[in-house]
């Protein structure tokens, strides 16, 4: 099997990061996996932990003159120390599921003319000591959610299920550190108008719900600022590089629109509330379920 370097960023994830960590050891995969922990400043015992498990991680500390703040610069200097062929992330706070990157992995070597797959992800609560889960993805992805990540619509990809190949970072760039939100989203775009992906439909890693701080915290008003730059960037490249397809075309006109109102203060109050309502429509509290349940799918 082609080795593969997962890439895990993280900051002050002492409760998470021992969990992450074990979950791409315990991965029944023949290839070389390159575990790599980009750490971001942690003041707490994130990294001493990372280093008790010895050689099979290799612990990268941000250099003291590193401006970069944030999981993209994290993730970036991840991928310029990772040396093997194949690449995926996993937040710290997060895990992958057993067999995970066998499925993946195969995917992406079965079919040379990919750049990319990517499978679903379930969502886990903790509350009252017990561990439940439910879907993140949508229930049905279909061809037009594999051309077009992101433009489609949300609950389709997460950054914890990707698989890439390195060359598609050597040709599209890595993480864009100016944006504080939105980053992410910005380069699966940038991968997926040059290469093409496919998808693995099995659950690939598990999002974990808690109330801990995140990598970066920025105010919503400059986050819905990064996703109209980051869009209306998306919306140039179409026309530049001369692609055609009329979904994607417009579906990124009416994102532009939408975060162009964004800056309005009705927009602000009432956004959340319609898709909150959209997601409690397709998640209801009945469909938490053990982890058991998934794997009987």
């Amino acid at each position: 099997m082609i080795g593969i370097s997962i890439i895990i960023p993280t900051y002050n994830r002492e409760q998470f990061i021992r969990e992450a960590i074990k979950s791409v050891i315990d991965q029944d995969y023949d290839g070389i996996i390159e575990i790599i922990i980009s750490d971001d400043g942690s003041s707490d015992t994130t990294i001493k932990i990372a280093e008790t498990f010895g050689a099979k991680v290799k612990v990268i500390r941000k250099p003291e003159n590193c401006q970069s703040q944030g999981a993209s610069g994290a993730r970036n200097r991840g991928i310029n120390a990772s040396t093997q062929p194949y690449i995926c992330f996993l937040d710290s706070d997060d895990f992958f599921l057993p067999g995970h990157l066998i499925k993946i992995a195969t995917v992406l070597e079965s079919r040379p003319n990919l750049g990319f797959a990517f499978c679903r992800t379930l969502e886990m609560d903790e509350g009252k000591g017990k561990r439940h889960f439910r879907e993140w993805t949508r229930t049905t992805i279909k061809p037009v959610d594999v051309l077009n990540p992101v433009v489609s619509g949300n609950d389709v990809v997460h950054t914890n299920i990707f698989i890439f190949k390195r060359f598609v970072f050597d040709k599209v760039g890595f993480f864009n550190e100016k944006f504080v939100g939105g980053e992410d989203g910005d380069l699966w775009m940038r991968i997926s108008e040059i290469y093409r992906g496919s998808f693995s439909d099995h659950f690939g890693a598990v999002i974990r719900k808690h109330g801990v701080g995140q990598l970066s915290d920025y105010s919503k008003k400059k986050v819905l600022e990064c996703y109209h730059v980051i869009f209306s960037n998306a919306l140039k490249r179409y026309y530049t590089l001369g692609l055609s397809d009329n979904y994607r075309l417009y579906k990124l006109k009416l994102l532009v629109l939408k975060y162009k109102f964004s800056y309005l203060a009705l927009f602000h109050s009432l956004y959340p509330l319609y898709y909150n309502y959209k997601r409690k429509k397709l998640l209801k509290s009945a469909d938490w379920f053990e982890l058991s349940h998934f794997h009987e799918r």
